[in-house]
């Protein structure tokens, strides 16, 4: 007797859920349409992401070959009280920042959702993917039903707001996809292309050569003039909300779970001028954290650029 995969899809979305992702959504594993990605390359978009290949992002069969749909789940992080820049003469990072590393925790997850599916169904053969494969997560999610890419290129889950993670389990199954989001509704709204410090977004459109968070995170390339000015100024130094925090859908998101992220950490509250900080103190307040991947010399060089250079702090 065969497996019913409407009821074996619909398991999978009430586990998932259980396990802590906010929207839950399927998506078949087709293809995407590839010139919007190809504008983008050619316009130099991925300059200072070099582990993103355009190929492979386009089909996820080229990233995994087995892989029939698309488990996209969002997983909401941002929290009430935890406000980038609210404590006095802090630095701001960036609020995805401020709990454990988001992929020890979401993996482990979508892992154990695989193997319990596998339980169910012998023959099922998945792959884990949070962020770290050249996976369009964002358009998954929208095929997948759970919202739009906004102004800000972000995913936008309605009234859920923006703060959330996306994990994707791919599936080696055929199931019944979710019906896509029909269209975004931004509508007339420009806020968050209006808040950008440094000019990085278009409507629907990010240039990564502008981003802040390029600069702070994924690259210790000098910044151009712009925008090293548009980080001193914003006193951005770990990634960059500002596109989310005015946009409307986010007047009152989906918040994490305060006993999931826990404390915020030392750097999110102590005043900027302590955070000069040598290579084992950056080893220790960093820790399994998703802020490890950034080395301290690459912090060390944003905070003298935001304060001015400093003595080195002596390691403690």
């Amino acid at each position: 007797m065969g497996v019913d995969m409407f009821a074996f899809k619909e398991w999978l979305r009430a586990e998932a859920l259980a396990a802590g992702f906010a929207r839950v959504g399927f998506a078949s594993c087709e293809p995407f349409a590839a010139a919007p990605l190809e504008a983008w390359f050619e316009a130099g978009g991925a300059r200072h992401l070099p582990y993103l290949d355009q190929e492979t992002m386009l089909d996820p069969q080229k990233l995994w070959p087995q892989a029939k749909t698309a488990l996209v789940g969002f997983f909401p992080y941002a929290r009430p009280e935890a406000v980038p820049g609210a404590a006095p003469d802090s630095l701001k990072l960036s609020r995805y920042l401020w709990g454990p590393d988001y992929h020890a925790i979401l993996k482990p997850r979508l892992a154990k959702l695989l193997a319990s599916a596998q339980e169910r169904l012998p023959e099922l053969e998945g792959r884990v993917c949070v962020d770290t494969a050249p996976l369009m997560e964002r358009p998954l999610a929208v095929r997948a039903g759970l919202g739009w890419q906004g102004k800000h290129t972000l995913l936008i889950t309605g009234k859920g707001g923006s703060y959330g993670f996306l994990g994707v389990l791919l599936l080696s199954e055929e199931l019944p996809p979710d019906a896509p989001f029909p269209t975004d509704q931004c509508g007339s709204c420009t806020r968050c292309l209006e808040a950008c410090p440094s000019g990085a977004l278009s409507p629907f459109r990010l240039d990564p050569n502008r981003c802040l968070t390029t600069y702070t995170i994924e690259t210790e390339a000098e910044p151009p003039p712009e925008v090293a000015t548009a980080i001193r100024d914003s006193r951005w130094a770990a990634g960059c909300d500002a596109c989310q925090e005015v946009c409307p859908w986010n007047r009152a998101p989906l918040w994490g779970d305060p006993e999931l992220w826990g404390q915020p950490n030392r750097l999110h509250r102590e005043p900027a001028e302590t955070l000069h900080l040598g290579s084992a103190q950056w080893r220790v307040r960093t820790r399994r954290t998703a802020l490890r991947r950034v080395r301290d010399r690459h912090w060390r060089r944003t905070v003298d650029l935001i304060l001015g250079p400093s003595d080195p702090t002596p390691d403690a």
